[in-house]
Formats: structure tokens, sequence, C-alpha cells
């Protein structure tokens, strides 16, 4: 499978068959080593290290597979990454939510929703209870595959299961209604998870405030923007980015210029794509003495200019 052409895999394997047993690696060891290696994406590798611990005499445990798995879906190798699944089963071990989250949620970001649903129902026959990642990986892709619809039953289940909708949730949901434009429910959503008592992250006002923007309700966003500034909200780059797009949009240039200079004031270092969402809108408003001008200032901060 590759394995024994990489360096890391050619001295394990050397490893693997001069060292006496009783000075061969701890298996925990090697499970971290597993999990290591497919978070750096070097799923061959992971491969081998899998390989030795079965050539240890050692059971690979439920946890060992998972990363495995895991490593698989982080490259979009569905087929190795259910095989792993199914060999668990196949040996008698028990796969644990985990490892059915992990498979729901490769499953749901390829586009392939049925496989998803039945998974997840396959975990409930299997008597292990879903978490809320199992609903919010589920709930993500129908969201995404245009499939909203279904989402309300899921969201009702979550809190009879005693596993309520959490802040990673409502994101999702906030963004489907936005980028539907269904803006209205949107701002309701927010303002249910208030009630809720779920305190919104600064990636839930982006989401929100780039959903106004983009739904020509530049002021609604606007307001949002200027009351987490008051309320001294430290905003990233990002919610700046998604304000000054807005602006520049409806031709506000001055203002998303003075938002630039206030982004320094606040200890938030703009990006190049602050600067570039300003000097492409000023270029197709032909502003182009005041697009050359901030060009400059943009590679004067260290900036590539393409």
């Amino acid at each position: 499978m590759g394995f024994a052409k990489s360096i890391v895999g050619k001295k394990l394997l050397s490893c693997s068959m001069i060292v006496p047993k009783r000075h061969q690696p701890e298996c925990c060891h090697l499970y971290i080593l597993v999990d290591a290696l497919c978070n750096d994406g070097r799923i061959i590798e992971a491969q081998g290290v899998f390989a030795m611990i079965i050539k240890f005499d050692q059971k690979p445990t439920v946890v060992s597979h998972n990363g495995l798995m895991d490593g698989y879906c982080m490259v979009n190798n569905l087929k190795e990454a259910t095989a792993v699944f199914n060999t668990m089963i196949k040996s008698g071990m028990r796969p644990d939510v985990f490892s059915y989250n992990v498979l729901i949620n490769g499953y749901c970001k390829n586009k392939r929703l049925d496989e998803a649903i039945n998974l997840f129902k396959k975990m409930r026959l299997r008597n292990l209870v879903p978490d809320s990642v199992s609903y919010t990986c589920l709930i993500d892709g129908l969201c995404k595959g245009g499939r909203i619809s279904f989402v309300s039953d899921l969201l009702d289940e979550m809190h009879q299961s005693g596993h309520p909708p959490d802040i990673i949730t409502f994101n999702v949901l906030l963004h489907a209604l936005c980028k539907r434009r269904d803006l209205d429910r949107a701002i309701a959503l927010f303002e249910h998870s208030f009630r809720e008592k779920i305190r919104p992250t600064d990636w839930t006002y982006t989401i929100l405030i780039d959903g106004l923007c983009r739904g020509g309700r530049l002021n609604e966003a606007r307001e949002i923007f200027q009351y987490l500034l008051m309320e001294g909200q430290h905003l990233n780059v990002v919610s700046y980015n998604v304000m000054i797009k807005g602006l520049c949009k409806e031709g506000l240039f001055d203002e998303a210029e003075t938002l630039l200079d206030e982004m320094e004031d606040s200890d938030c270092i703009p990006n190049i794509i602050t600067f570039i969402t300003i000097i492409g809108h000023l270029l197709d408003k032909n502003e182009n003495d005041e697009a050359e001008k901030l060009l400059r200032i943009m590679v004067s901060k260290g900036l590539p200019e393409n």
C-alpha cells in the first residue's frame, strides 16, 4: 500500500524486525503515532504503523481504528475509511459514537447524504446514542445538500435525547438560512439562541453580518457590527472583511476605508483580502487614483500585489 516506500515506513519496519519484543514500543505510543500521522495527512505511514501494531501481536483498538478512519476521511478516501469501519465489525469490535461520527461527517462532506442517513439510523439500531456532533454533522450535510426541510425533526430529536443544539449547530443553521436569503428566519434563529442562553461566537456574528450584506440589508448588518464594537468585542479580520465588502458593494468607499483605519487601531491587522476587496470595487467604479493609493499602502505593508 506504499508504506514500505516511505522513509518512516522503512525505519519502522526495519525496527520491528531487529528489536527484541520486550524492547518494542508500547502499543499506546503507536496508537498516538497513528493519530498524529493521520492528523498530518500522512495516511500511508499511519497504515504502516497500524500494521506494526498487528505485527507486535497487539490487537488494534477502536481508538486506533478511529484514528485511521479519520485520516482517510481527511483526504476524502471514503472507500478505505468504510473498509476500516467494516473491519472493526468483522473482527468483533464495537464501533463507538466517534466511529460513526467520523463516517457520517465524511459522507456528508462528500454529498453522500443517503449513506450518512442510513449510518445514522444503524447507529441507533445498535443502541448507540448519537451526540451533538452526530446530529450537527448530519444537519450540516442536509443543509448544504438542500434538504433543510428534514432538519426540524433532527432538532426535536436533539432536545429529546438530552443533547440540545449548541452554538456549532446554531451556526450551521444560521449559515444555511443566510445562504438561502431567508434572513427573517435567520434573525429569529439568532434571537432564539440568546433565549436559549447560547453565547454567540465571532463566527456567529460574521455569518449573520455577511448574510445581511449579501441580502441587501446593509443597515442591519452595520448596526450589529457597530454594536459589537461598542461592546468591546474583539472582532477578527474575517468579520472586518465581511463588513468592508458589504460597504463596498453599496459604493460606500469612504466608510470602508475608515473601517480599514479602525482595524489597525483595534490591533486587527488587515490582510490581502481586506485591501483587494476595496481596490477591486474602486476599480469597478473607475476610482483609479484611490485604488492606486491603496495598492501602494498594501505593498508597503509587505503584502503581495498578486
